[in-house]
């Protein structure tokens, strides 16, 4: 595949709060449709290969990521929604689709996150 044909590629983990976020500015930004998704849910059979596809490339394999172009990655929502902002020519602080989705919904998914991943490290401690 040529760089000229390659469609960048935002993998997303179903749960993630932070590729709700990515998601939510890509719609808003109406650049959705400029990307191909791969999700998973974890523990599902598409997980495995996701992972697999994208560990040779970061440190440390984290959701989103987006493969901006071929071998290069970005793998932080913050600088994923900035990027597309400036293609876009919108300020999420102004798109009042993310600005809610920020407030509302990725707020108590992060929250969630956060106590599961505490109780993740507690259960490891024994």
């Amino acid at each position: 595949m040529t760089a000229a044909a390659f469609r960048p590629v935002l993998y997303l983990k179903r749960s993630c709060p932070f590729c709700l976020k990515a998601v939510a500015f890509l719609t808003e930004a109406g650049q959705l449709d400029s990307v191909e998704l791969r999700a998973f849910w974890p523990g599902d059979e598409d997980e495995a290969p996701i992972r697999a596809a994208l560990a040779p490339h970061l440190d440390k394999v984290t959701f989103p990521t987006l493969e901006v172009e071929p071998g290069r990655f970005i793998a932080d929502s913050d600088a994923i929604v900035a990027l597309y902002a400036q293609k876009a020519g919108l300020d999420p602080a102004t798109a009042p689709f993310y600005q809610y989705v920020m407030a509302g919904p990725f707020r108590r998914l992060r929250e969630a996150f956060a106590e599961q991943q505490e109780l993740e490290k507690l259960r490891a401690q024994g």
